[in-house]
């Protein structure tokens, strides 16, 4: 009966062992997916990023001051025809 008993031990020893290794494979093969996942949503990310900055090939600064400085003629071309239309107005 020892003889069943140690021989049956024995054999769980070696699929609790297989289990084991099983287990640590896919640990490793899951853990190299999810690194290599990770690199590539952090490259989807940095790219979305430098388009954003560059939506028009112009870094996102120069637009800026483009914009501001085109707003600023646009405004100051607004107070000079307001001012024209006041004074004709006031003509009358």
């Amino acid at each position: 009966m020892t003889n069943i008993l140690s021989g049956a031990g024995s054999a769980a020893r070696g699929l609790a062992k297989g289990f084991i290794k099983g287990g640590m494979y896919l640990y490793d093969t899951v853990s190299d997916v999810a690194s290599e996942t990770g690199e590539h949503w952090n490259n989807l990310v940095a790219e979305a990023r430098a388009q954003l900055a560059k939506p028009n090939g112009k870094p996102q600064a120069e637009k800026a001051e483009a914009v501001g400085a085109k707003d600023d003629d646009q405004s100051g071309n607004a107070r000079k025809t307001r001012k024209h239309h006041r004074r004709s107005r006031g003509s009358k």
